[in-house]
């Protein structure tokens, strides 16, 4: 019997090489398929109703459609100059008061997580609408960008007609992945000509491909991620007041990362109001509203931009200048990505080549194939 051929130096390292990217592949695929699944985290429930929250303030469950005609659910809270009453007169109570805040908030949770935020905005005289996205709370569907953003839309035009609330009056404020939703609608509603009130992005990022890659730098993340919010691409078109807050020991959202979202803003508003940015040195991505060393920075830093607002025209008519006049331009996040299918057939392909470097290299290791018997040499 003839010895088996010894492996060449090329066939291990094929055989190498083609084994690191199938164990890469595999453990990528899990990652790509369930993406939406790590980035939203809702906290469900059955039903969440205002009267059962034991809320110390006035607050209100209000249901909306969004633009499928899904219900959505949510709670207003009313500013605490609003006394309480079982049965409030929403329109009548919003007529008064500061600001309305229009509440996006994180990816995790829901809107019974945000109490504290409830009691500090509502304690500055400002009303607060935060209707849970589809998926969280007590609402059916199921998260994505797309979807929320048009869901941010339907529930902008409910509150500016049906509840009657001036645009200028406003002011949109998104809260970590809630600042992609926010700056989107600030972007589509600014090229539109509707100007609302203000702008408030907190502990948000540049892009998610941005954070995504910074949490998973081995991974391809630009090619892979569906769900992308491009805020600093969006964030250019927003012509209202613009107020950033950051807590500078953010371990979620790198610091450089939210920095680039501010340094993409226009420098001031069409009224020539400029960008604020409310830097908060002790506070994390989860405590800004929880933390006690920089609450006096964070109620000083609302109080102004909420001054701000307050001082817009009382008409709400916000001309927009000849040189921040809506024109037709691309989507924000035209770019290289795929949709899901697009995910699903490179992962395949990829696999597919794994697989077939990993068979070569298996083949070309092999012994070659003899015959073990020979004929009689015939004399």
């Amino acid at each position: 019997m003839l010895p088996d051929r010894p492996k060449t130096l090329a066939a291990t390292l094929r055989m190498l090489i083609g084994l690191g990217m199938r164990t890469y592949l595999l453990a990528m695929t899990p990652m790509t398929f369930f993406q939406r699944s790590l980035i939203y985290q809702p906290t469900r429930c059955a039903s969440l109703i205002a009267s059962n929250s034991g809320s110390s303030y006035p607050l209100v469950d209000l249901t909306l459609r969004a633009h499928d005609g899904l219900e959505l659910h949510g709670w207003l809270s009313l500013a605490a100059s609003v006394p309480a009453a079982e049965n409030v007169d929403i329109p009548g109570s919003l007529a008064t008061g500061g600001p309305v805040i229009l509440y996006f908030p994180g990816n995790a949770g829901n809107r019974a997580k945000r109490f504290r935020q409830f009691e500090v905005l509502t304690s500055l005289k400002a009303h607060v609408l935060l209707v849970d996205y589809r998926g969280y709370g007590d609402n059916a569907g199921k998260p994505s960008e797309q979807d929320f953003a048009r869901d941010a839309r339907s529930i902008w035009n409910q509150l500016t007609t049906e509840l009657g609330v001036p645009p200028h009056r406003v002011v949109i404020y998104g809260e970590s992945l809630g600042g992609g939703v926010a700056t989107r609608l600030a972007s589509d509603l600014c090229r539109e000509g509707i100007e609302p009130g203000g702008l408030i992005v907190q502990s948000t990022f540049s892009s998610l491909v941005a954070v995504a890659q910074a949490q998973f730098p081995l991974i391809p993340v630009s090619w892979l991620l569906v769900d992308r919010y491009p805020s600093d691409r969006r964030i250019v078109d927003v012509t209202c007041p613009i107020l950033q807050i950051l807590g500078q020991q953010d371990t979620i959202v790198p610091l450089a990362i939210g920095q680039r979202l501010f340094d993409a803003a226009p420098a001031t508003s069409a009224q020539g109001i400029p960008k604020q940015q409310l830097l908060m040195p002790e506070t994390d991505h989860n405590n800004v509203y929880g933390g006690q060393r920089d609450h006096e920075i964070l109620i000083n830093g609302l109080s102004r931009f909420f001054a701000v607002v307050a001082e817009q025209r009382a008409d709400g008519a916000q001309p927009v200048p000849p040189d921040r006049a809506v024109v037709p331009r691309q989507p924000a996040d035209v770019g290289f990505h795929w949709s899901i299918d697009g995910t699903l057939l490179m992962t395949l392909v990829l696999v597919g080549l794994a697989e077939a470097l990993w068979w070569l290299a298996r083949t070309k290791s092999r012994p070659a194939l003899s015959d073990h018997t020979k004929s009689p040499e015939s004399g």
